[in-house]
């Protein structure tokens, strides 16, 4: 049962037709204005008031259509499911956040319910079918792994070179450092801090 009933419904569609605003009916009757906005939305789809939501289902080149005649328009949510006579601006946000994750695979109806059972033969035919996978898989990464060794023995070429370019620079520290030790050694602290200051 509805919270309003069906004359104060008819009441607001029949002021709004008078020229009434949506915030004017919704404070004269104590509604909220989005109560007031969706039933004016309704009524305008099938001008009907008691119409409900019906659950249908879409094809993924319709979904795609609405969403990119939403992109290319540049039009919101509610203007797009006015456009496509949608009742729910929320689906099309539904549809292109499935979009953008899956691609339009993601658009497709998925089938409701448990699946049927398989039959001995589709079973049969599913085990071959991934057998044959099976090998193609195998040579997929076979490839893969080829690749990787390839990289490997590249990277560990790189690392020996810089190995070698490093051992230089290895050498100058030892010798900058064993200088310093030698200076400190012969002179006092004092005098050695005064050195390092400048």
């Amino acid at each position: 049962m509805s919270k309003y009933s069906k004359k104060v419904k008819e009441k607001v569609i029949s002021l709004f037709e008078k020229g009434w605003g949506r915030f004017r009916i919704a404070t004269e009757f104590a509604i909220p204005e989005s109560t007031v906005r969706n039933w004016l939305y309704k009524f305008n789809l099938s001008h009907n008031l008691d119409h409900k939501i019906s659950k249908q289902v879409f094809s993924a080149d319709f979904k795609r259509k609405v969403l990119e005649t939403r992109w290319k328009n540049k039009l919101s949510f509610k203007e797009t499911a006015e456009l496509f006579n949608l009742d729910n601006p929320s689906l099309i946000a539904i549809w292109q956040k499935r979009y953008l994750e899956e691609g339009i695979l993601g658009l497709q109806p998925k089938p409701k319910g448990r699946p049927p059972m398989k039959t001995k033969i589709e079973i049969k035919t599913q085990v071959d079918s991934i057998q044959k996978s099976d090998k193609e898989r195998n040579k997929e990464l076979e490839a893969e792994n080829a690749r990787l060794k390839y990289e490997i023995s590249f990277y560990d070429d790189f690392m020996k070179e810089m190995r070698e370019i490093a051992k230089p620079n290895r050498a100058v520290k030892k010798s900058t450092s064993n200088c310093h030790r030698k200076i400190k050694n012969n002179i006092s602290s004092s005098v050695y801090a005064q050195i390092l200051w400048y």
